[in-house]
This record gives structure tokens, C-alpha cells and sequence, in this order.
């Protein structure tokens, strides 16, 4: 005689893999906060590559740094769309105002830059001098780190954007040495630390530069944001 015996269905053995799928679902759904950190850190490194690429005419540092700003204000902002294709266009707008803007810091800034160590070790009166070149460069740094940002948003002439960075720089002097302060790290380590520069060399050409200038715009938005139209600042 047999005997049957009724089967039980094995409650509970299914619910940790079913719970583990769905973790890891969520995990790498598009709106999850790790996929939009790993969306943004993509977005960044191919920014930094476009920016280095965009770099090598030297003259063209301007609009590129203009381009580099305008897509860093984009993710900031939330907006959509090809990264690259709009990088490539603010290149195209800014072309000639950045460059015009890049040249005119050039002028301004190599004349102190390479007599630096002349004017600092000038005896007398002259070596006053050295005051003198040190302040205009470091307010052509201050309108710099303003100019090409505002560029990038807003449309000005030329004497309007210096004059507003200018303005925009000394008003709000700690989140201006802050910005200036990523702008100049990668240098102030080649000048004093090559040997770490060199060693840490991936960073500028894999991500810093892209990274610096989300971090910058990110300190310039509250700066910049009474200047942009009421609708434009709802999402950010």
C-alpha cells in the first residue's frame, strides 16, 4: 500500500534571491543615484577629453574652456542631451569672444609671468615694479576664472563681460580664490612638485580639468543665477 504524502510548496526559499534581483534592478535603474553618479563621472571624462583635444591649437584655449563650462553648467542644470554635440557647439559660439578673451589675458598675464624673478629681485624703486605686475595678474586670474563661465551663458560684448567679471571676481572674493585655486593646481604642482605631477599624471588627462570645472560652476551658479531668466532656475 502506498502512501502519498501532499507537498508543501517551500514558502520563503525564493523570497532572498527574488529581493537580491530586485535590489540589484533598482541598483542599476537609470534613476538611481549610483547610476547617475556613474552617467555624471562618464559625462565628465569624455568632456575632459574633448577639452584636451580642443586645447592642442593653444589659441582655441578660450572657446574651449567656454565649451568646457557651458556643458558643466548643462549637467549641473539637468539638461539632456548629447554630450559631445554640445560641447562641440558653445566651441562654435564662443569661438571668437573666448579666443578674443584668451589672447587679451595672454597679453596681459606673460609679461609678468616671464620677468617675474627680474622684478622680484630688483634693487631700488624698480623693484616695486614686481607689486605692480603681480596685482594685474592676479586680477587677469580673477577675471579669468569669471569671464569664460559668463561666456558661456550670457551674451555680452567683450568690454561688458571683463567689466561684470571683474565686478562678479572682487565681490565675491572667498568663491573666487576657491575657483582660482582648482584652476591653478595642476600648474603650481608642475612649478613645485614635477616629480608628483608627472606621477599623477592620468588624473589631468583622464579627468581633473572637466572635473574642476563642474566643481567651479558649481561655486559660481549661486553667483550667476539672479542674472538668468525666473523659468531657467526652477530645475536647478
Amino acid at each position: 500500500m502506498c502512501y502519498t504524502f501532499p507537498v508543501r510548496p517551500i514558502v520563503g526559499k525564493a523570497k532572498p534571491f527574488e529581493k537580491a534581483m530586485v535590489l540589484m534592478f533598482s541598483f542599476l535603474s537609470p534613476d538611481s543615484k549610483f547610476m547617475q553618479v556613474v552617467s555624471r563621472f562618464t559625462d565628465l571624462v569624455v568632456l575632459n577629453l574633448l577639452f584636451l583635444i580642443t586645447c592642442l591649437p593653444v589659441f582655441t584655449i578660450g572657446a574651449a574652456n567656454a565649451a568646457l563650462c557651458s556643458q558643466c553648467f548643462g549637467i549641473l542644470r539637468s539638461r539632456e542631451g548629447s554630450i559631445a554635440r554640445g560641447y562641440f557647439r558653445a566651441f562654435r559660439e564662443n569661438f571668437k569672444q573666448g579666443t578674443t578673451l584668451w589672447l587679451l589675458m595672454l597679453f596681459v598675464c606673460l609679461p609678468g609671468l616671464v620677468y617675474f624673478d627680474t622684478f622680484f629681485t630688483m634693487e631700488g624703486p624698480l623693484r616695486y615694479l614686481f607689486v605692480v605686475f603681480f596685482t594685474v595678474v592676479v586680477l587677469a586670474l580673477f577675471v579669468g576664472s569669471y569671464a569664460f563661465p559668463w561666456i558661456s551663458q550670457f551674451a555680452n560684448d567683450t568690454p561688458t563681460v571683463l567689466r561684470n567679471a571683474l565686478i562678479l571676481s572682487l565681490g565675491n572674493l572667498p568663491r573666487t580664490i576657491a575657483v582660482c585655486a582648482m584652476n591653478l593646481l595642476p600648474w603650481a604642482l608642475l612649478l613645485l612638485k614635477p616629480e608628483l605631477f608627472v606621477q599623477v599624471s592620468f588624473l589631468w588627462f583622464a579627468l581633473y580639468f572637466a572635473a574642476a570645472a563642474y566643481l567651479n560652476t558649481a561655486i559660481l551658479w549661486k553667483v550667476f543665477k539672479p542674472y538668468y531668466p525666473p523659468e531657467e532656475t526652477e530645475k536647478a
